[in-house]
């Protein structure tokens, strides 16, 4: 398979998938895009690239393609206002939904709350926030665990009410480890996969003493886990990482196997200090 070419978007050509003219790429024969945004309807995932997505007419033959023209979808439409939408759908999410999700997932309707949840008629809703607090996208978690983000939104932290306070901050990645942590007694917020906005969560976790990354166990979450640290330990005086034990894949998971408060406090304590390495070169 030869791999195809791809080329930054721009305003002229903005992405096919989301419509925005930054961050994605697009193949030169326009046969295929990959976009940071949207997950739906992609192949796979293309590392900290985004979503690989094939579309129409891939498989037309080499004679043909030469005279795909590429589509420009117009970027006018300004930005949403968040905010009023995460509002309008935190009014229409009623108990017995809120309860059908608690138990799905083995989690509190005391920590959903504190995550915000919404239902958007149908999808759960959690805003996503920069840094400084302002929603600057809605993820949507459908029933059947398919996630998506609301048409415009950009990647950002997920955030929980009443974040303050002593103790550890737990950086932990999506809305379900999140509330997680919080029902284990910490302080926590989430990132929307394992490898993005890095700059940004170290920017919410300033005045932190301590800072614990719960990495999932894998690979993909052990890479992310210890690129994140290696980029907080240049701003923060102690940062250490743990991950669940073995046959266990996130923090979710590992609460349902019974962790505890008291449990994971001692492991934190026992876990050594991130080192910061420092090179020099002739």
């Amino acid at each position: 398979m030869i791999a195809e070419r791809m080329q930054r978007v721009s305003r002229n050509k903005p992405c096919p998938i989301c419509a925005r003219c930054d961050w994605c790429l697009v193949a030169e024969d326009g046969l295929a895009a990959i976009c940071q945004r949207i997950e739906d309807g992609s192949v796979k995932r293309c590392g900290d690239a985004g979503y690989l997505h094939i579309l129409s007419g891939r498989h037309r033959s080499p004679r043909n393609r030469s005279r795909r023209k590429f589509i420009v979808i117009p970027n006018s439409r300004p930005d949403r206002d968040f905010a009023a939408l995460h509002q309008q759908y935190g009014r229409q999410i009623t108990n017995q939904q809120l309860n059908d999700l608690s138990q799905q997932l083995g989690l509190s309707t005391q920590s959903l709350k504190r995550l915000s949840i919404g239902w958007d008629s149908e999808a759960y809703t959690f805003p996503m926030s920069n840094s400084q607090g302002r929603i600057i996208g809605i993820r949507r978690r459908f029933p059947s665990g398919r996630k998506v983000s609301v048409t415009g939104s950009k990647n950002g932290l997920f955030m929980p009410t009443h974040v303050e306070g002593d103790g550890p901050l737990l950086i932990v990645e999506g809305e379900s480890d999140l509330a997680a942590a919080l029902d284990l007694g910490f302080h926590a917020i989430g990132r929307p996969n394992c490898n993005s906005k890095i700059e940004m969560t170290a920017k919410a976790a300033r005045g932190r003493c301590e800072i614990v990354i719960v990495g999932d166990n894998d690979a993909v979450g052990r890479a992310g886990a210890e690129k994140l640290a290696d980029a907080l330990i240049l701003h923060y005086h102690c940062v250490k990482i743990v991950y669940p034990p073995d046959d266990i894949k996130d923090l979710r998971q590992w609460l349902q196997a019974g962790l505890t408060h008291e449990t994971l406090q001692q492991i934190i304590k026992d876990a050594k200090p991130v080192e910061l390495a420092i090179s020099f070169k002739d």
